[in-house]
């Protein structure tokens, strides 16, 4: 597989542990539909709505958020008569459907957060096993001044476009800070902004080289992404020993200080000229790699899934 990032990050370590362990006939089946062929007698690992094409099947799922909420809260973003606020809200409604049926159909939950075990407990029988990361992957920032990295894609729907406004508040205030955004971008987001101190890197194939020529991670997050698992892009720069300033939501689950929130877009600009202070920046990042490694720490996570899949394979 690829270098992990974003969402491929879960599931390379899950295989990899399951292979691990001995689980030698596993397949990574992606953007298959009702009528691929699949392996007869297996036990699937359905990532997210992936059970939906696994129908008479035996299957554990794997939850990283409630896309029914996530849809429903979105559609807040627009204007009642809005034909895109009733959109959501029917796709939520559908949504809502189709996550239930996968999830009773299940073997098993698996649940990236214990927001999302609350959540479907009454439901069916889970676990929770983070989102987290194999530290030996990463490796520390090389970044002596203060740089700012914003982790995308930044296309429309993402938490990133809808961030738009503070974003772009940010790097006019701070016009001598350099701005690293990394991932895919709509033309319209590069226009607005077209500034002299952000740089588009678009989709990288080396992730971590280009992350850890950062120092911070500026992570801002919807209020809806509480109902999300816990954000991969603010663990792997945990782990390459990075301060992250994100919002409200976005520290959601973690022990305070760890992160610097920002409420309002003053907030975030006044923390990152506090990062310009080196040791401040150094004493975010251990404190957080320090919280990965005890809490966030794929090797640790992986025993809860090797229990699990001998429970079903026994």
């Amino acid at each position: 597989m690829d270098q992990p990032n974003g969402s491929t990050m879960r599931v390379k370590w899950e295989y990899e542990a399951l292979c691990r362990q001995g689980f030698s006939k596993i397949s990574i089946l992606d953007n298959f539909g009702k009528n691929s062929q699949k392996p007869s007698n297996s036990l699937f690992h359905a990532q997210q709505h992936s059970g939906k094409f696994l129908e008479k099947k035996s299957y554990i799922s794997d939850l990283h958020g409630i896309a029914f909420e996530e849809m429903w809260h979105k559609s807040f973003q627009f204007p009642f008569h809005s034909w895109k606020r009733w959109g959501f809200r029917t796709k939520s409604h559908y949504i809502d459907k189709l996550e239930k049926n996968i999830w009773k159909n299940s073997l098993h939950l698996v649940c990236a957060s214990d927001f999302i075990y609350d959540k479907v407990k009454h439901i069916q029988n889970c676990t929770v096993i983070r989102n987290s990361v194999k530290i030996d992957d990463y490796y520390p920032s090389t970044c002596t001044n203060l740089q700012i990295a914003v982790v995308g894609p930044f296309l429309p729907g993402t938490q990133n476009y809808d961030a738009l406004d503070l974003i772009q508040y940010c790097v006019k205030k701070l016009n001598d800070v350099d701005f690293i955004l990394i991932g895919s971008a709509s033309d319209d987001f590069k226009q607005q902004l077209n500034f002299s101190n952000v740089t588009f890197l678009g989709r990288v194939d080396n992730y971590i080289e280009e992350l850890t020529k950062c120092s911070v991670l500026l992570s801002p997050y919807p209020e809806h992404s509480h109902i999300l698992a816990s954000k991969n892009k603010m663990l792997e720069s945990g782990a390459c020993e990075m301060a992250v300033i994100t919002s409200e939501s976005g520290a959601l689950g973690f022990p305070d200080d760890f992160f610097l929130v920002g409420k309002s877009k003053q907030d975030f600009v006044d923390h990152i000229i506090s990062l310009r202070d080196e040791n401040l920046r150094k004493n975010y990042a251990k404190k957080l790699k320090d919280e990965i490694k005890k809490n966030y720490n794929a090797d640790n996570e992986v025993k809860k899934l090797i229990k699990l899949y001998k429970e079903f394979t026994n």
